[in-house]
C-alpha cells in the first residue's frame, strides 16, 4: 500500500494539489516534526503559490535533518523561487557535498543551472548543463536550459531547447481540437496562442508578419488587452482576445490545422542575427494619439515616460524595482514632463516622492495606464518623446511602436535582454551595479535625444510604421526531492 506521502505526490502530479495539501496538513497536525510531510508541504505550497510558506517548511526540514542532501536541495529550490539567489546557491552547494548518487548530482546540477539562468549568468549555467549532458545527452531539462543559454548568447539553435518549456508551469500547451503543433510547414491554418506574459506577447508579435507569409490563414489568440492593438497592426490576421477560449471564435475560424505558442515561431523565422528586422511593428490608434499629442504639446517641454517596477514575485520582481529616489539624476538633468507608465495605481507613491522633491514634474494619467485596453497605453506611449524603464511590458510596447526607448537591464536579466533585445529597436542600458548608477549612465543618452531643447514639439518622433510596409520563458529545474 502506498504511503500517504506518495499518494500526496501522485495527487499533486495529476493536478489535485489542494487535495494533496489536505492530506499532508493532516499529517503535520498529527506530527509537526514529520520531515517527509514538511518536505512534501514545501513542494505543495510552491505549487499553490505560497512561496514564503514553502521556504519555511523547507527550512524546518533542514533543521531536523541537517545531513540530508534532499532537505537542502528542497531548501535551495524554495529560496530560489523567492529570488534569494545567494542563499539558494549556498543550500544547493551544501546538498552537493552531502549527495552520494548520480541522480542527486544531476538534480542539483539542473537546479544550479536554473539558478544561474535566473541570475543572468548564462556561461555559468552552461557549465552545469554540460555536466548533466555528459552523463545523459537526452536529459530534457538540461536540453531546455541549454536552449536558454544558447538564446542568451545569440546562438539561435537555442529555439530547439526553448521548445522544451511548452507544457510547463510557465508556458502552457494548448490544443484546441487535438491538432498537432505547427512545424512551420506552408499553407496551413494555424493558431498562435498567448505566450507567457503581456510583454512576451508584444515582443514575440514582431514575428507575426513572417508567419503570415507562409500560412493559408493565421489566427492569433492573445490577451484581451492586446486584441485591438494587434488587430490594427496585423490586418491579415484574425485576432481574438480570448486566451484559448476557442468556443468564442467565429465558426469559420475553428477549423485550425496546427497551433503553437507565439514565441516558439522563432525556430522558423529567427535563426540568425540578420533575421531580426529591429523595426517598429505595432500601430496605435491614430485618433487617441492625436488627443495625447494635443495634451502633451501644452507642456512645451520634452515628455518622457518612465517605468520603475516590473514583473511578479516568480519573475524576479525583487530585482526589477528601481524606486523613485534612484531617478533623481534623470529628473535633475532634464527639464521634462515625466509620465508614469506603471500599470498599477502608484499615485500615493508619486505623491510621497513629490512632497520631498516638489520641483520634479511627474504625472500619472490613469486613463492611459490603469486600463483594460492596452490601446490606451499604446497611444500615450506613441505620443511621448522617449521612454525609459526597467524590464517590464511597456518597454516592449514602446520599442514595438517606435518611440525612442531606453531599456535598462536589471541585475538578473533574462535571455532576451542578455541577447540585446533584438526583437525591436530599443537602446539597451547595461546594469551598473546599482539602479542609481544605471540611471546615471542613461542620462547622457536620454539628454542627447530629448534634452537639447526645452520647447520640443512632438512632430519629430519616429513615424508610425504600417504592417503593410514591412517586407522570448523561465529555465527548467527539478521537482523537490523527498528524504
Amino acid at each position: 500500500m502506498d504511503s500517504p506521502y506518495h499518494i500526496a505526490k501522485d495527487l499533486a502530479e495529476h493536478g489535485q494539489t489542494e487535495l494533496a495539501w489536505k492530506l499532508i496538513d493532516k499529517l503535520l497536525i498529527e506530527n509537526p516534526l514529520d520531515v517527509q510531510a514538511l518536505t512534501m508541504a514545501s513542494f505543495l505550497m510552491y505549487k499553490l503559490g505560497g512561496l514564503t510558506q514553502a521556504y519555511h517548511f523547507a527550512r524546518a526540514a533542514t533543521q531536523l535533518v541537517p545531513e540530508n542532501a534532499a532537505a537542502w536541495t528542497n531548501f535551495g529550490h524554495a529560496a530560489s523561487k523567492l529570488w534569494l539567489i545567494d542563499e539558494a546557491e549556498r543550500y544547493y552547494q551544501r546538498a552537493l557535498k552531502l549527495s552520494k548518487t548520480q541522480f542527486d548530482f544531476t538534480v542539483l546540477w539542473i537546479n544550479l543551472s536554473a539558478l544561474a539562468l535566473d541570475n543572468g549568468q548564462f556561461e555559468k549555467a552552461l557549465e552545469y548543463v554540460r555536466k548533466v549532458l555528459a552523463v545523459d545527452p537526452t536529459h530534457k531539462s538540461a536540453l531546455t536550459n541549454l536552449g536558454f543559454c544558447q538564446l542568451a548568447l545569440r546562438d539561435w539553435r537555442g529555439w530547439e531547447g526553448y521548445h522544451g518549456t511548452i507544457g510547463s508551469d510557465w508556458r502552457q500547451k494548448v490544443q484546441y481540437k487535438g491538432e498537432p503543433e505547427w512545424d512551420g510547414s506552408l499553407g496551413k491554418i494555424v493558431a498562435l496562442y498567448a505566450d507567457q506574459g503581456l510583454g512576451d506577447e508584444i515582443l514575440f508579435a514582431s514575428m507575426i508578419p513572417d508567419a503570415v507569409k507562409v500560412c493559408r490563414k493565421l489566427i492569433l489568440d492573445c490577451d484581451g488587452r492586446l486584441a485591438k492593438l494587434f488587430a490594427r497592426s496585423f490586418p491579415q490576421v484574425k485576432v481574438y482576445g480570448t486566451r484559448v477560449k476557442e468556443e468564442k471564435w467565429a465558426k469559420e475560424d475553428r477549423n485550425i490545422e496546427a497551433s503553437l505558442p507565439l514565441g516558439q515561431i522563432g525556430e522558423f523565422f529567427r535563426l540568425s542575427d540578420e533575421s531580426f528586422p529591429r523595426t517598429p511593428y505595432l500601430i496605435p490608434c491614430p485618433d487617441r494619439v492625436k488627443q495625447w499629442k494635443a495634451l502633451l504639446a501644452e507642456k512645451c517641454k520634452p515628455c518622457i515616460g518612465i517605468a520603475w517596477t516590473g514583473g511578479v514575485s516568480k519573475t524576479g520582481q525583487r530585482e526589477r524595482r528601481c524606486d523613485l529616489p534612484n531617478w533623481l539624476p534623470l529628473f535633475e538633468a532634464i527639464d521634462a514632463h515625466f509620465v508614469c507608465l506603471q500599470y498599477k495605481d502608484v499615485q500615493k507613491e508619486i505623491d510621497a516622492f513629490l512632497e520631498q522633491h516638489p520641483s520634479v514634474e511627474l504625472t500619472q494619467y490613469p486613463w492611459g495606464t490603469l486600463t483594460a485596453d492596452y490601446d490606451d497605453t499604446a497611444a500615450l506611449v506613441a505620443s511621448l518623446d522617449a521612454v525609459i524603464g526597467v524590464p517590464t511590458s511597456v518597454i516592449h510596447l514602446s520599442g514595438a511602436i517606435g518611440t525612442k526607448t531606453f531599456a535598462m537591464k536589471s541585475k538578473s536579466s533574462c535571455w532576451k535582454y542578455h541577447a540585446g533585445l533584438p526583437f525591436h529597436p530599443a537602446t539597451l542600458i547595461e546594469y551598473q551595479g546599482s539602479w542609481i548608477k544605471t540611471i546615471q549612465a542613461a542620462v547622457p543618452l536620454v539628454l542627447k535625444h530629448c534634452g537639447s531643447s526645452s520647447a520640443m514639439t512632438h512632430a519629430s518622433r519616429l513615424p508610425i510604421t504600417s504592417f503593410n510596409t514591412r517586407s522570448s520563458a523561465t529555465p527548467a529545474d527539478s521537482l523537490p526531492l523527498h528524504p
